[in-house]
């Protein structure tokens, strides 16, 4: 039977974070409460993750115990299955021992722990766990730290702090433990999905074989190290544990084990009553193809972790994290609001980072969801907030398609196509992946090439950086448009293209055509290529703007609005249209973006929230039209019946409890406040204003701190006396 603590619990609690044990590193300034993400209630679900970008971890109930951990551009391909990413080996396998038995990480049973706090602190990316643990007679105090370094993209660290309220044996094990194969399906070749299937019987994580383990004792602790190598590929992941401990514990007794996927290293001592005992374990993950440099590497990295010590790694990472807070997005009226939005900025931050070159999988390094593939997510939904806050990272998603250009072209070819045919679901190499029951979105959703093109336009208008377009930009921009011009059809009676049997936006429309996002998105890169041809000099080619000026588009001319698509019954109405005042800016008449607007409104009163996606950026719409008395009723239904558990994680539909965190949903919310709220978009300048800023009631005033735009960064303030831009650190002239 599972527990739910009490009020007592939570100021013993408090009492516990505010110990010097749990100092904060005095490089970073007091973190105030919206910063902070906790709870009192061991049972809390879903868990929280922790990450720099590269490497992503799951934090357990008590801190320690075996939890999922994802690293970027790692994923596995067995046979019939399609590619995923893995769950590293586990090294995380923290274990505690009070001289009867182990404390049981993996359910927490009635009367086993009291006094229990959670946080986590997203100023810092730290998580910090506290509790007794009781078991009969006796008593003992459990904190947990951990963190994965912001300033060592390769580096995660835990430590542990005992203070048992009892003299006797007591003991601590570390370990570095494989994960068991899972039970696969041939998702490759299945015809037909399984409508009883949970999100977890299909987004299993990729799986890594061992290959070598090793543990021994060093003269302060031991080391645990272990290679592996996922399934279906040659990558080589090189895992490497320092374990470090007080020489002086009386009586130690230490026993190192290597037995089957498992390395351990477990010390046993005599405690003393009311004395604290401090361990602490550095962990380096490095992948490579080379097996032996590799392991090599993560030693040789996790014993410069360990010469450095424990409280310089926190320092550097805190540092590091308050580099990146240095940009924030502060509200002013709505604390709750403002520990949300900060929440969402964190959990993208945790999942991607500078020179990766890879986008981001729907539940960024959360989990397994979605295979973690890469989607129009990273593109369209993640990559404009990421933009004008963290361009270093926003470039990544972008070369990520560059560098996955050829497997594009490749595509391209093997469904009859001339250019680039960017996947629906891409791999770490960008070949296509869609599930066989899902192929004809591999065939057909093919609006993400024109996704794919509008991030490098917009990137380049973000920096200005032509040298950056020509080399980088370009080449994905004008093999996506010779796409569309090989795509597209032409009628020669009505003197018009048109893009046939698509998988529309709204993905149960199958087999349309002139799907109104899908010709919307074409044009607009067939249209961009040929500017980005003239702004560097070079000769566009004249199909583009021919195809782009006779694209038919779904629009109904006696209701001034655009339909979903070419015969699209009223049914459809609102399901894709909103999408074309933003993100994609389609000229429209105000009567035709308030319709297709009020369209959507309807859809989602009547038929309740679906996925975390468009509901999001009604509101940029809203704030186009100026209608504030929207923008307040929209508020609430684009985030509230998402966010899940009190570290506001965030499903992709309501009732998806265990398809966490959906960071789609976190960067189109975003781009809702950054976009919408202020009236601000990419132009020729830069971050420009195009519509007049207003806020829902509930935000006094919206600050844009440290925003990029043309190599200078701004203070972006929207309040009462209208929208100022700023250089950052000028202050406010009001």
């Amino acid at each position: 039977m599972r527990m739910r603590l009490t009020l007592a619990g939570v100021c013993w609690a408090q009492v516990i974070l505010a110990a010097p044990g749990w100092a904060q590193d005095p490089t970073t300034p007091p973190t105030d409460s919206t910063f902070l993400l906790s709870t009192d209630d061991p049972e809390r679900l879903p868990s929280p993750f922790i990450g720099n970008g590269h490497l992503g971890v799951i934090v357990p109930p008590l801190g320690i115990g075996a939890a999922p951990s994802f690293m970027a551009g790692l994923y596995e391909h067995a046979p019939e299955d399609v590619p995923r990413i893995v769950n590293t080996p586990a090294w995380t396998v923290v274990g505690v021992y009070d001289g009867n038995r182990w404390l049981n990480t993996e359910v927490v049973d009635q009367g086993s722990v009291d006094a229990y706090q959670q946080i986590v602190d997203m100023r810092s990316g730290v998580a910090r766990t506290s509790y007794h643990w009781v078991n009969g007679s006796k008593r003992m105090s459990v904190r947990v730290q951990s963190f994965v370094s912001r300033a060592d993209h390769e580096l995660g660290v835990i430590r542990l702090n005992l203070a048992p309220q009892y003299s006797g044996r007591i003991g601590v094990r570390f370990a570095i433990v494989g994960w068991p194969p899972p039970k696969r399906l041939p998702l490759a070749t299945l015809e037909k999905s399984d409508p009883n299937w949970k999100p977890g019987d299909i987004w299993y994580p990729g799986h890594m074989v061992v290959r070598a383990r090793q543990a021994r004792r060093t003269s302060n602790g031991a080391q645990l190290s272990m290679v592996s190598n996922p399934v279906g590929r040659n990558t080589i992941l090189a895992q490497s544990s320092e374990i470090i401990w007080a020489r002086d514990l009386p009586a130690a007794k230490v026993r190192t084990l290597t037995r089957g996927d498992t390395a351990m290293a477990e010390i046993t001592f005599d405690a003393e009553r009311g004395r604290n005992y401090t361990f602490w374990q550095a962990t380096t993950a490095i992948s490579s193809h080379r097996a032996a440099g590799t392991l090599a590497q993560a030693t040789k990295r996790a014993q410069a972790a360990k010469s450095r010590g424990f409280d310089a790694l926190a320092q550097d990472n805190a540092r590091s994290w308050q580099r990146r807070w240095e940009t924030d997005i502060e509200i002013q009226g709505d604390p709750a609001l403002q520990r949300v939005v900060r929440s969402m900025l964190f959990y993208l931050l945790c999942s991607a980072d500078s020179a990766t070159g890879l986008g981001i999988p729907p539940m960024g390094l959360s989990s397994g969801g979605y295979y973690g593939h890469i989607f129009w997510d990273s593109d369209t939904w993640m990559f404009p907030s990421l933009l004008a806050t963290h361009p270093d990272v926003a470039h990544s998603l972008v070369a990520f398609r560059l560098r996955t250009l050829a497997s594009a072209r490749a595509n391209a070819k093997a469904n009859g196509y001339r250019g680039a045919m960017y996947p629906w679901e891409a791999d770490e190499l960008g070949h296509e992946t869609t599930p066989h029951f899902a192929v004809q979105n591999a065939r057909s959703e093919i609006h993400v090439n024109g996704d794919v093109a509008l991030a490098q336009w917009q990137y380049y208008l973000a920096t200005g950086d032509s040298a950056w377009l020509a080399r980088q930009g370009y080449p994905v921009i004008r093999e996506t448009a010779d796409f569309w011009v090989s795509r597209s059809s032409y009628d020669s009676a009505a003197g018009r293209y048109h893009i046939r049997n698509v998988v529309s936006v709204s993905e149960g429309l199958i087999g349309v055509s002139d799907d109104a996002y899908t010709n919307a998105v074409a044009r607009l890169n067939l249209e961009i290529a040929s500017t980005a041809s003239r702004r560097l000099g070079r000769s566009a080619d004249p199909r583009w703007e021919h195809v782009a000026a006779r694209l038919h588009m779904p629009y109904d001319s006696a209701s001034e609005f655009y339909r979903t698509y070419e015969g699209a019954p009223d049914s459809t109405l609102g399901d894709v249209t909103p999408l074309l005042s933003y993100p994609l800016g389609v000229p429209m008449s105000e009567r035709a973006k308030r319709a297709q607007l009020e369209q959507a409104v309807r859809r989602l009163l009547s038929e309740g929230p679906g996925a975390m996606m468009g509901s999001t950026l009604l509101a940029v719409d809203a704030a186009e039209l100026g209608d504030r008395a929207l923008i307040d009723s929209l508020l609430p239904h684009s985030y509230e019946g998402w966010l899940q558990g009190p570290f506001l994680m965030l499903s992709e539909t309501p009732d998806k409890e265990d398809a966490v965190n959906f960071v789609t949903g976190a960067g189109g919310f975003l781009q809702q406040v950054m976009y919408g709220y202020t009236g601000l978009r990419w132009g020729e300048k830069g971050l420009e204003p195009a519509f007049a800023p207003v806020l829902p009631s509930r935000i006094q005033r919206l600050t844009l701190r440290n925003v990029y735009s043309r190599g200078k960064r701004f203070d972006v303030i929207v309040d009462a006396n209208g929208r100022r831009m700023v250089p950052h650190g000028t202050g406010d002239p009001r």
